[in-house]
């Protein structure tokens, strides 16, 4: 019978408690089986882990196709509103506005456009000032012991030897 990696590890945590206590063979059979058990078990959780990499894999290369797609469609929207503008302006016309032909061209409020930013004078320079907090010197601060007021040193299991 399949049994879950949690039902393994609490049979092995409650037949090595008795083991410490009674110390028979038989507890320290129980105990081995229970850690081969335990052990297949992750070997079958691995491999159920690397078949999900395989599906994140596909699903991201189609993801990565359907964004490709809708670029594509943005770009040809693009190119079809820069067609209709460029017929009309080689007349000199607009396109006329109806309901069928929602289309209306339209001069921009404008933007600027830097030819050479050596030449701008400095009154229209502005100075950006920012902050960070030093989140390396802080982590060698906290593991040295040192105190700092608003932070706390946060350290977390995690799995490695996957990927």
């Amino acid at each position: 019978m399949q049994r879950a990696l949690s039902e393994i590890t609490r049979d092995l945590l409650l037949n090595s408690t008795e083991f410490e206590i009674f110390d028979s063979d038989e507890l320290k059979e129980k105990v081995d089986s229970l850690r081969n058990e335990r052990s297949k078990k992750e070997d079958g959780i691995y491999f159920f882990y690397k078949d999900f990499d395989k599906e994140i894999g596909l699903f991201n290369d189609q993801i990565a196709k359907a964004q490709r797609y809708v670029k594509w469609l943005k770009n040809e929207q693009e190119r079809l509103k820069g067609y209709v503008v460029s017929q009309y302006q080689i007349t000199g016309d607009l396109p006329k506005h109806t309901v069928l032909n929602p289309l209306k061209v339209r001069e921009s409020a404008g933007a600027v456009d830097i030819i050479d930013e050596v030449k701008i004078p400095d009154e229209y320079w502005i100075e950006v000032v920012t902050r960070k907090i030093d989140k390396k010197r802080i982590l060698k601060e906290l593991k040295d012991g040192n105190e700092i007021p608003g932070v706390r040193l946060h350290k977390k299991d995690f799995v490695t030897g996957l990927k």
